[in-house]
C-alpha cells in the first residue's frame, strides 16, 4: 500500500473569495489537506510536503502576483504540483506561469482545473461584474473531484 501523500494548497483569494470557497469544499471533504493563505502567517513549510496545490484568482491573466512572488521564493524542488483557478473568462494560458515555475523547481505538473468566479476587477467593475453565481455548486464540486481524481 502506498504512503498518502501530504497535500497543501497554497491560495490567494481576495476580491470575492471564489477560490477560497474551492480549497475550503476540498478541505471540508479531505480534512488531512492543509491550507495556506499567503494574505496571513501560516505555520507550514511547504518543503513538508509531498503535494502543493497552488490556488489563485486570475488578475490580468495571471495567478496573484503576491502568490507567484511567495512561490518564487518558498516552492521546494522535485514536489508534485497542481493547479487551480477562479476566473471571470476562461482562457487556456492563465496556468502558464505557474507550468514553468513547477518546471524550473523539477516539480512533476499533475494537472489544473479552473471555472468560472463573479468578477468584478478592472473594467469588469463599471459594467456591475462578470460570472455572476460562481462558482457554481457545480464548478465547486468539480474542484473537490479533480483534487480526488488526484489520487492519494
Amino acid at each position: 500500500m502506498e504512503p498518502e501523500n501530504r497535500t497543501i494548497i497554497v491560495f490567494y483569494s481576495k476580491h470575492h473569495r471564489n477560490t477560497q470557497l474551492l480549497v475550503d469544499a476540498i478541505k471540508k471533504r479531505e480534512p488531512a489537506v492543509a491550507l495556506m493563505n499567503i494574505s496571513e502567517i501560516s505555520p507550514y513549510y511547504l518543503s513538508d510536503f509531498d503535494r502543493i496545490g497552488i490556488a489563485s484568482g486570475i488578475y490580468y491573466s495571471r495567478f496573484a502576483k503576491p502568490l507567484m512572488k511567495y512561490l518564487e521564493v518558498h516552492l521546494p524542488e522535485n514536489k508534485k504540483v497542481f493547479a487551480m483557478f477562479t476566473c471571470g473568462q476562461m482562457n487556456s494560458g492563465y496556468t502558464k506561469g505557474v507550468k514553468a515555475l513547477a518546471e524550473k523547481r523539477n516539480c512533476e505538473y499533475l494537472g489544473e482545473y479552473g471555472c468560472l468566479g463573479f468578477d468584478t476587477f478592472g473594467p469588469f467593475k463599471l459594467m456591475g461584474g462578470i460570472s455572476k453565481g460562481h462558482p457554481s455548486i457545480t464548478e465547486i464540486t468539480g474542484a473537490v473531484d479533480f483534487y480526488r481524481s488526484l489520487g492519494k
